[in-house]
């Protein structure tokens, strides 16, 4: 009798920079919410004139509230509207609350009436960035760049700009080049950072992060970044460190829970205490699909398909249509045995997801279980064609193969499996 063999397990995912860190602090301790209630208490004490509306509505600004920024950019406005840096700043609120008509209308005025005004060309090439304009984003931030220099905010939207263009080196030089305006800077280095790791340049990556510790040895989004890194490069008791440092710091972030959850997941004698730190993630973060994806995996792990079951109905319930989910539910079906469902789930992430080999693997291996040899067959074939060094495949088609008396077939695809395996593995 044949017994079920193990499906290929699919990604489940970290997550990388956090959301926010410590958002609205300055150097020196002071902080956003100090210099919100200075100016606040000036307005009410009556002495608010046009640029303490402005510099309150910059502050709104700083803590992402924006509706509240709005208000005070058109009272400063009314009190002088001949200031390009009232319009400017008000382009910016109406930015933030995706009000990009308005806000272009406030850019173009605030140049119109003062056209070396370097941060209006750089805040429309941000709005620009936003919409999807990059090459008209690229023009304001390099005339912000012409205008005036000194300032670091322009070469890192640049940066960025570059960076999604495809222009890393490019993004390298302008991420620099507004590091020297702003030495220290988390931001900044944490952009350097990304850049690298995207590069596969792990070691510069993870220099920057540390980079950021030594200016804020209390940087949760620092810690949690670099963390990852440490484990992208085999070194998990650094990566376990780091991350518990970031939740030290960021104990609100249900991203370092799951990354920890992931981690822990994947480390022998620890992947029973996985699904603590997913429920955690999920207390932060209900409608986070991905943690619920990553519990029901944990689950799975374990051994408790019913228990994983429950998760991976709910997040598809949540967001039909994500194929990696209908995936995990087909392999929690075919661990308890419910094969007719598996298939169904399967054929269902074949239709969403990108065609993988592992996706294949897993339904050919539903397929032979209900000894449909013929499905089977065609979907190990697609496997190789979708990668072509899928040892897996080659192994398990030779097994029915050989099953089905076709030797020859059966020898040649178990001596491919075999120097698959024995061929060492390729640096992602």
């Amino acid at each position: 009798m044949k017994t079920k063999k193990q499906l290929s397990r699919l990604s489940n995912y970290f997550v990388g920079a956090l959301s926010r860190y410590d958002a609205g602090r300055h150097s020196g301790g002071k902080t956003v919410q100090d210099d919100l209630r200075a100016y606040t208490k000036e307005i009410e004490a009556g002495k608010a004139d046009y640029i303490l509306y402005s510099d309150r509505g910059c502050a709104y600004l700083d803590l992402g509230q924006p509706e509240l920024a709005l208000p005070d950019f058109n009272r400063g406005i009314k009190l002088n509207p001949n200031d390009p840096v009232l319009y400017s700043n008000r382009g910016d609120a109406y930015a933030e609350l995706g009000k990009y008509e308005l806000a272009f209308a406030d850019y173009n005025r605030a140049i119109k009436m003062d056209p070396a005004e370097f941060c209006a060309y750089n805040n429309r090439g941000q709005a620009h960035a936003e919409t999807g304009d990059l090459e008209a984003a690229l023009k304001d931030f390099n005339r912000s760049i012409e205008l005036d220099d000194k300032s670091a905010s322009a070469y890192f939207n640049r940066g960025w700009t570059h960076f999604e263009l495809d222009k890393p080196e490019k993004a390298i030089k302008d991420f620099e080049a507004a590091l020297k305006r702003e030495p220290g800077s988390a931001e900044i280095l944490g952009s350097l950072g990304q850049v690298y790791q995207d590069l596969g340049e792990t070691d510069k990556a993870i220099a920057q992060y540390t980079q950021i510790l030594k200016h804020e040895p209390t940087n949760g989004y620092a810690y949690n970044n670099r963390g990852l890194l440490y484990l992208e490069s085999n070194q998990p008791e650094k990566a376990y460190a780091d991350l518990e440092l970031a939740l030290r710091y960021c104990p609100d972030e249900g991203s370092v829970y799951n990354n920890l959850g992931l981690l822990v997941g994947a480390t022998e004698g620890r992947a029973k205490y996985a699904p603590a730190y997913f429920t955690a993630a999920l207390r932060l973060e209900p409608d986070a699909t991905l943690y619920l994806y990553n519990r029901a995996d944990a689950y799975l792990r374990i051994g408790n398909a019913k228990r994983a079951l429950k998760d991976f109905d709910k997040a598809i319930d949540m967001d039909p249509d994500i194929g990696l989910y209908y995936c995990g539910r087909g392999m929690a079906y075919y661990d308890l045995g419910d094969m007719n469902n598996a298939l169904a789930d399967f054929n269902e992430a074949v239709e969403l997801e990108p065609p993988t080999a592992e996706l294949f693997c897993n339904r050919a291996q539903v397929h032979t279980e209900l000894e449909d040899y013929k499905a089977a067959l065609a979907d190990y074939a697609a496997a190789l064609k979708a990668d072509p060094r899928c040892a897996d495949a080659y192994c398990s088609r030779g097994a029915i193969y050989q099953d089905r008396g076709d030797y020859a077939l059966a020898k040649a695809d178990s001596a491919k499996a075999r120097k698959l395996a024995a061929a060492p593995k390729s640096k992602k």
